[in-house]
């Protein structure tokens, strides 16, 4: 018996949400894994980890925070397997001027304390707020954000404070409007933002998924050394070759794997195959 299947076969998966989460994250580790099937666990108050929208300010780093949920989801429900996820909406590194979601994952194994963590950075999520002091304003900023597929919130502020008001997961026109014109009567002023929770952000819930698919492969990638679960990449090494001239380029060429239980590791070739960079991206033919 592999260790894959020592470690997973016949168990079930325990997704720590309260957003709808286990629907993109069950099937993709069950997909991969040798699982006997996932469900979320129910009653469980993931928010008090942290809330998008201020109530709750997250008091540790993701992953630490979702090894936290996934430990939680244990002690509240005895499940032995549970996974949790933790996502922030932070400047983007090559482009600080752009947001990007980054998501967390981390898998928490009872029987003998292991955890697993998986991190994925996308720029494809719906992600914002504004002031406005008018209605015209609300709708304005709610369309570029993807409304109605895409939930607003409504705030007296941005920074929340005890007392404000705040009103989740508006999804239709009448109710943006009139809790809106409530808000302004009150106070002259509001702010609007995406809603973040999964099940009210399509696109925060694709990267979800596309994090849950990821992070099955990696659990499923067995260390050729020692046999352990999770052989992961640890490291992107840059020099991908340019195609019209050679010259090595800032993209990824190489991909390091390493294993945390016995410290092997072994080069592996970008997931795509490809073997050359578009020269548009070439330092020396595109300076």
């Amino acid at each position: 018996m592999t260790a894959l299947q020592q470690r997973f076969r016949g168990r079930t998966l325990a997704v720590a949400t309260m957003h709808g989460k286990e629907r993109v994250i069950g099937p993709a580790l069950c997909t991969t894994l040798p699982l006997a099937g996932f469900a979320a666990i129910p009653d469980l108050d993931t928010d008090r980890f942290g809330a998008f929208s201020g109530e709750v300010e997250r008091g540790t780093d993701p992953r630490t925070a979702a090894l936290e949920k996934a430990m939680h989801g244990t002690e509240r429900s005895g499940a032995d397997l549970v996974i949790a996820s933790e996502g922030s909406f932070v400047p983007y590194p090559p482009a600080p001027f752009l947001t990007c979601d980054e998501e967390w994952l981390v898998l928490y194994d009872a029987r003998d304390g292991s955890s697993w963590a998986h991190r994925h950075v996308t720029l494809e999520c719906m992600a914002g707020g504004q002031a406005c002091t008018t209605v015209d304003e609300v709708f304005a900023f709610a369309s570029r954000m993807g409304f109605p597929e895409h939930a607003m919130v409504l705030k007296h502020r941005e920074h929340w404070r005890s007392g404000d008001p705040v009103v989740k997961g508006i999804t239709d026109r009448r109710t943006l409007e009139n809790e809106a014109e409530q808000l302004l009567a009150g106070h002259g002023r509001l702010w609007v933002e995406s809603d973040l929770r999964a099940m009210m952000n399509p696109t925060r819930m694709a990267a979800i998924r596309a994090t849950a698919e990821r992070f099955a492969r990696e659990l499923g990638t067995c260390c050729p050394q020692c046999g352990a679960v999770h052989f992961a990449i640890s490291e992107a090494l840059p020099g991908l070759p340019c195609g019209l001239c050679g010259q090595p380029t800032r993209s990824i060429l190489v991909q390091l794997r390493r294993c945390a239980l016995c410290g092997h590791s072994a080069m592996a070739p970008r997931e795509d195959d490809r073997v050359s960079e578009d020269p548009q991206y070439c330092d020396h033919c595109n300076p």
